[in-house]
């Protein structure tokens, strides 16, 4: 990303909300509520190598980070969900194959994540990821507030 280069991009908001400043205002005073949570979920569940809960959180916050036209943030969560999801599948393979009986949950995960075919296992990816997104977050925040004053 280049110096002067935005984060957001509210072009996709004002093409749903008929440009309507009173529904763009609402949607960026939402965003800005939220993104503190997904920062700290990110950050906890990677610390905490919780692939279930991060690819989770991961896919929670595409939706509202792309709607604020952060595509780069979109497409790092996004590989973010798929790593984690390799990750989980990786680690019930290995109970699998140890003959670990899996729990309800187990049963559950294992059927969202067998057909998985992306995992990060030695965390080349994920860290990368998770430290990008969360270096956005901060300049996307400043410039969505500047734009709310400009509303």
């Amino acid at each position: 990303m280049t110096q002067g280069e935005m984060i957001t991009d509210l072009s996709y908001l004002k093409e749903m909300s008929g440009n309507d400043k009173n529904i763009i205002s609402e949607m960026i005073d939402i965003f800005l509520e939220q993104i503190p949570e997904f920062e700290e979920e990110i950050s906890r569940s990677f610390e905490a190598r919780n692939w279930q809960d991060l690819g989770a959180i991961a896919h929670k916050a595409k939706s509202s980070v792309r709607t604020m036209g952060m595509e780069n943030s979109g497409d790092c969560l996004e590989q973010l969900e798929h790593f984690s999801k390799g990750n989980l599948k990786f680690e019930l393979q290995l109970k699998r194959e140890n003959r670990i009986e899996f729990s309800p949950q187990d049963e559950k995960n294992w059927t969202n994540v067998k057909n998985e075919t992306m995992n990060d296992i030695d965390l080349v990816n994920i860290p990368v990821l998770v430290e990008e997104f969360l270096s956005q977050c901060p300049l996307a925040i400043k410039e969505l507030k500047k734009t709310l004053g400009q509303l």
